[in-house]
């Protein structure tokens, strides 16, 4: 069954509001879990939640116009290079706010979260902008292909 609106034929503000919305609800479950488990306020877990509600939207609206593009037939390899800085920047996003809230709580030293910091974000954004490169090169090649006639060009 297909659904009648695709999330990618609403307006930017109805896909954020919709999207955003959604991601801050399932998030906020496991910070009240750490609240309980930590015996932590609210006013001390405001600022890892932000922290880490941050990347989400840096990521929607980059997923949003990608997918714009994509409808309107852009080139597959400035597609898929958009998609991989996309999901790069989202990842050293998150790295960033997951440390900056386990110093912010106490849970891990500043010099230490300083040198995970270094080593996961240098491993963390070549290996998922390449991971996603290939993969919307390949997904986009394939959808290509099936919309031919299957013949190969003389």
């Amino acid at each position: 069954m297909r659904i009648p609106t695709s999330g990618s034929r609403l307006s930017l503000g109805a896909w954020l509001l919709r999207g955003l919305g959604t991601y801050l609800l399932l998030e906020s479950g496991p910070f009240l879990v750490l609240g309980l488990a930590l015996r932590k306020t609210a006013a001390e877990l405001a600022g890892p939640y932000l922290a880490c509600a941050a990347p989400a939207a840096i990521l929607m609206p980059l997923v949003w116009w990608l997918r714009q593009r994509e409808g309107q037939g852009a080139f597959p390899e400035r597609l898929a290079r958009g998609w991989g800085v996309s999901v790069a920047l989202f990842g050293v996003a998150m790295v960033v706010a997951v440390m900056y809230s386990c110093v912010k709580l106490h849970l891990m030293n500043p010099t230490d979260a300083l040198g995970g910091l270094v080593v996961s974000v240098l491993l963390s954004a070549p290996i998922s902008y390449f991971t996603l490169y290939h993969m919307v090169i390949t997904r986009l090649s394939s959808r290509a292909a099936a919309k031919g006639d299957g013949t190969r060009p003389k």
